[in-house]
């Protein structure tokens, strides 16, 4: 029987599935989670080790309990509103029209923004930004004709800074992925800067069931939200065996 507890050690239980890729001494594993660590006091962590370099790595942590030979797992994370939204709209005009505003009406007192062109990827093209002025009625005008490589756009990227603390991002395009030119940016732009995003907490639990040194993630399940939740699910393997 596992000791888990207060007084116990950390075990841990591994499974890093079947090799994915393998170029010359590097191996590539899946992105499920390979390595299931059970610490006192009852902390979890999930590890997920794709390959060597620990930049391809990913952690999930949480508490833990235990009933009879079931265990639950226990974490949460944030999602959060965008706080910006575009629509668009195309006509004949051979500039972009991009309009700004918040989205309870306050007053952009800041009017300059940054600007940079995204280039399809395969283009291979540097992609340097610009410092813009908005007019007085919170617009920027961007003839086709100063934009370099214009048949080549994939998307607008804008940074502006909002208030003294917080920046605001967005790419504009309707290319999906967003480096990749797969239509023209329709040319009318309407941005609304969100000032509060909301924020809402999910709340997951995770099942798994331990036969002997083996231990198995049988469901999960999390809780509901009104934003929309993009986070990838965790993937894991079919079984961890013990490490001893």
């Amino acid at each position: 029987m596992l000791c888990i507890g207060a007084h116990g050690q950390a075990v841990t239980f591994t499974n890093y599935g079947v090799p994915r890729i393998t170029f010359g001494k590097d191996t590539f594993y899946s992105s499920r989670i390979h390595e299931i660590t059970l610490y006192p006091d009852s902390i979890f962590e999930f590890w997920c080790r794709p390959h060597i370099s620990c930049l391809t790595w990913r952690r999930y942590g949480g508490t833990f309990s235990k009933e009879n030979d079931t265990l639950f797992f226990h974490d949460k994370y944030e999602v959060d509103e965008n706080d910006v939204r575009a629509t668009y709209k195309a006509d004949s005009r051979q500039l972009f029209l991009i309009s700004f505003k918040t989205d309870k009406n306050s007053t952009l007192r800041n009017k300059e923004i940054k600007v940079q062109y995204v280039y399809d990827y395969d283009a291979h093209i540097d992609e340097p930004d610009s410092i813009f002025n908005l007019t007085a009625g919170n617009t920027l005008e961007i003839p086709f004709k100063v934009i370099p490589y214009l048949h080549q756009l994939a998307a607008i990227r804008i940074e502006y800074q909002l208030n003294a603390k917080e920046k605001r991002y967005q790419y504009l395009t309707k290319n999906n992925p967003l480096n990749r030119n797969r239509g023209d940016i329709p040319n009318l732009i309407s941005v609304e800067f969100v000032e509060s995003p909301k924020k809402e907490i999910v709340h997951r639990t995770i099942k798994g069931i331990i036969r002997k040194d083996t231990l198995v993630i049988v469901s999960t399940a999390k809780t509901k939200t009104t934003l929309p939740d993009y986070h990838d699910a965790i993937e894991f393997e079919d079984g961890y065996t013990l490490h001893r």
